[in-house]
């Protein structure tokens, strides 16, 4: 019989010398019952501590997450920025080019190109068209190269503003991002009616030392990225 199982021995056992002939029966019960009951207790609250932990871990480390992401400036780029920290004036500007570059877009899916924003100005779209509240006088100026389009902004009374930019990089036809699912937030990118992705971002930088000439990677030009939210709260809200 193995150890453990629960089980009655008998052991026969002589009288003591002097009390004749009679013999006794002792009953003894093996001890493997209280210590089969410990091990089944103890590897239970094992287990349940480990449940337990692992539960809080989770949800504290959700929590975190959720924190980080809500507060300023969490999960940028060093050369990103974003559109609640920028002063009142600035962000009136950067509405203003959202809607020009949202129109620049419509124009460019309806034409096949990309419109000079002297005819945005003349079509009385902001940023471009004169602004009676625009006390910088920014002059704006478009730029193409290839698959990359730069719609710049620059004030004309120093100290006023920093320059604008807006850069669209459309995709290589052959190598080019492909369309994320609709369920993907990303406010970098819009999608043409043809299905074509375009990467649409928005940039300031001082006005003083701009080289003349294309911007082709913004950052690398000492460029600030504006964005709405941070990396970590589109991630949040994604399903």
């Amino acid at each position: 019989m193995r150890m453990g199982r629960l089980a009655l021995r008998r052991f026969w056992s002589p009288a003591p010398q002097g009390a004749g002939e009679a013999i006794r029966v002792v009953e003894v019960e093996p001890p493997s019952r209280a210590d089969e009951a410990g091990w089944v207790l103890l590897a239970a609250g094992v287990v349940l501590l480990g449940v337990i932990y692992t539960y809080g871990f989770e949800r504290e480390g959700t929590r975190g997450l959720a924190a980080a992401a809500k507060g300023p400036g969490s999960g940028l780029l060093p050369y990103q920025v974003l559109f609640r920290d920028l002063p009142s004036a600035e962000q009136r500007m950067f509405r203003e080019m959202q809607e020009g570059a949202a129109e620049a877009v419509r124009l460019r899916a309806q034409d096949g190109s990309w419109p000079a924003s002297a005819a945005l100005a003349d079509a009385g779209v902001p940023p471009f068209a004169r602004d009676v509240l625009d006390k910088a006088g920014f002059a704006w100026s478009t730029q193409r190269e290839g698959l990359l389009v730069n719609y710049l902004g620059v004030p004309s009374v120093p100290g006023q503003a920093p320059a604008l930019l807006i850069f669209v990089q459309e995709p290589d036809p052959v190598t080019g991002e492909k369309p994320p699912p609709p369920s993907v937030v990303d406010e970098e990118h819009q999608v043409l009616p043809d299905n074509t992705l375009l990467h649409v971002t928005y940039w300031k930088r001082p006005p003083a030392n701009l080289r003349p000439g294309l911007i082709g990677d913004p950052a690398l030009a000492g460029w600030q990225q504006i964005r709405v939210k941070s990396p970590l709260e589109e991630l949040e809200q994604q399903p």
